[in-house]
């Protein structure tokens, strides 16, 4: 699909979710709701294309794999915290939506500690 039509399905459902949420306010959530999700499902389409892409650049640069495992990791949890905590705001709640986003820090934090460790273990040995 794309990029323009995945635009069009999400103005889309802005517009029809506009028209309910004078009505039927959890009408209108549930309406964004359903169009990004099916935005945010054409996005994880493209993951084939991306982990093809990551593996030749693996190979070419003999890159551990465990680095590039720690990087899809922090991804991950940054898409989907984004995509979460903006479906909260949207809806009104704004303080789930921070500590949806805090909690996203945090866990990028923790996914990425082996990293710095191996970083602090390769300075300790050239000092």
């Amino acid at each position: 699909m794309s990029t323009i039509q995945v635009a069009m399905v999400g103005i889309t459902g802005m517009l029809i979710a506009l028209q309910f949420k004078e009505v039927k306010k959890e009408y209108a959530v549930f309406i964004m709701l359903i169009a990004s999700i099916l935005v945010f499902s054409f996005g994880i389409s493209k993951l084939g294309q991306i982990f093809k892409t990551i593996d030749i650049i693996r190979d070419r640069l003999k890159i551990s794999a465990q680095y590039i495992e720690v990087l899809l990791k922090i991804v991950g949890i940054a898409f989907i915290c984004e995509f979460s905590s903006d479906i909260c705001k949207d809806s009104g709640f704004g303080a789930v939506a921070n500590q949806i986003q805090m909690f996203g820090k945090l866990s990028i934090l923790v996914v990425s500690l082996p990293v710095f460790l191996n970083l602090i273990d390769l300075i300790g040995g050239l000092v």
